[in-house]
């Protein structure tokens, strides 16, 4: 696998969980939007990285 596949692979896993994790938490939609951008973002920055 790709450096490239694996960050959109991780990009889209820290989405997903930080999208679950702001609705178990009551963040609103807007707010949740944003947390899963950035973590995504986060997540595959720091694979490019490695």
């Amino acid at each position: 696998m790709s450096r490239k596949q694996m960050a959109m692979l991780a990009h889209f896993a820290a989405r997903t969980l930080a999208k679950r994790w702001a609705a178990n938490n009551g963040l609103s939609t807007g707010q949740a939007t944003l947390l899963a951008w950035a973590a995504g973002t986060l997540a595959s920055v720091a694979v490019m990285r490695i």
